[in-house]
């Protein structure tokens, strides 16, 4: 139940996010005062040379469970005390303004990962649980990447049982089972940026599908006459001192326009997968809000209740979800004492982290049996994955049906 809610949470922040950066990918045209600030803070997003956002629930653990009350959804006070702790930042830094950055050539080998920056841009990414405690970290600082996770804490986050998976770390060499335990390891960034680009055979590595620069300067009129014609904005005034708009779509036609759009160019996109004609069914039609505030004129929080998703949630009832953003925000440092991993460790670590630790063919307990072709073409059928991610996840150790439930996740 908990990881339906989150997985719902995380999609509907990542649509947010999306529908926001197109205010300032598509530079709004000049509607009304309102939509203006907002257009205004999202094109000088970047302009710092560091920034961060963290995505949380807004909400008590007892209104969770009212939610999930009023819902169906039956959520339970571990559940609902896990959801409303859990919070997912990321952070970025460089020697220069971020919007200034550009891809490495040859970054992104179309394995679902995305285009590394040069070494000059440190990134972090950390999931957090109850009372701010890491549950996994990720960072990347001068080319070399660090990671530490708590395999207990995640467990319990996703509501499985945490004794089922304390043995895990204990059966991993050393540094691997310390990893999971929180402590630090580190590896060069460079070995993980080839992992998706060749087949299983060991190919070539495949170049990156690029976006003609026509194309692309199509696709942005497009997407800016959809936003200047479904959007409108409303100025609510201060709120803890803060500027409040309220930013309003017709959700159906929103995506329909959306998917329009993007259709005669999705073949061209890299890592897209398959898109629908036309709005999933689950997509409400009707205007759905989401409210963006600005300290001084800069990006300070972006808040979407979920219960605007949920028919069954009436008035009293809701869930928001909000993105709180910082800029000009600490560098990403290196940690100390970190232990040296070696490329065949990382692979071993990512593959049981990726295999749910099973400790059988998706583990690091052996092989798993290479995929037939048949089953590489039933798994990126409806593109929730693409070939290069399906045998880079069966080489690491996961078989049919272990990657079977990662498309089903991601789908």
């Amino acid at each position: 139940m908990i990881r339906r809610t989150a997985r719902t949470a995380l999609a509907t922040a990542a649509c947010g996010a999306v529908l926001a950066g197109g205010l300032a990918a598509c530079g709004t045209v000049q509607q009304l005062n309102a939509a203006d600030k907002v257009s205004k803070a999202f094109e000088t997003f970047g302009s710092g040379k560091s920034f961060s956002a963290k995505l949380s629930v807004d909400a008590t653990p007892t209104q969770i469970e009212a939610f999930g009350a009023a819902t169906g959804e039956e959520i339970d006070k571990a559940g609902a005390a896990a959801l409303a702790g859990v919070g997912l930042s990321v952070a970025f830094s460089a020697d220069k303004p971020l919007k200034d950055i550009r891809p490495t050539k040859g970054a992104g080998s179309g394995n679902g990962a995305a285009p590394a920056a040069g070494p000059s841009v440190s990134a972090s990414y950390t999931l957090t649980g109850k009372g701010g405690a890491p549950l996994l970290e990720l960072r990347q600082v001068g080319g070399k990447a660090y990671a530490r996770g708590d395999l207990t804490g995640l467990a319990q986050l996703v509501g499985e049982d945490a004794a089922e998976v304390e043995g895990l770390a204990e059966g991993l060499p050393g540094a691997l089972g310390n990893a999971l335990k929180g402590q630090w390891v580190s590896f060069d960034a460079k070995a993980l940026e080839g992992t998706g680009t060749t087949g299983a055979t060991g190919g070539a590595a495949t170049p990156a599908p690029t976006l003609d620069p026509k194309a692309a300067e199509s696709l942005n009129a497009s997407l800016k006459g959809i936003l200047t014609r479904d959007l409108s904005f409303e100025d609510k005034g201060k709120q803890d001192g803060k500027d409040r708009i309220t930013v309003t779509a017709p959700a159906r036609k929103l995506t329909d326009d959306l998917l329009k759009a993007v259709e005669p160019l999705a073949k061209d996109i890299p890592n897209l997968g398959k898109l629908p004609r036309s709005a999933p069914s689950n997509v409400p039609d009707r205007p759905l809000a989401l409210d963006v505030y600005l300290d001084g004129g800069a990006l300070s929080a972006v808040t979407f209740d979920l219960a605007q998703l949920a028919e069954k949630a009436g008035p009293g009832t809701p869930l928001p979800l909000r993105i709180a953003f910082g800029h000009d925000t600490p560098a990403v440092q290196a940690p100390a004492g970190a232990t040296e991993l070696a490329t065949d460790d990382i692979m071993g670590l990512f593959g049981e982290l990726a295999a749910g630790g099973t400790g059988g063919p998706g583990g690091t307990g052996g092989p798993a049996a290479p995929l037939t072709d048949a089953q590489v073409k039933e798994l990126t059928r409806d593109g929730a994955m693409n070939e290069e991610q399906v045998r880079l996840y069966n080489s690491m150790g996961l078989d049919y049906q272990d990657i079977k439930e990662l498309a089903d996740l991601k789908s």
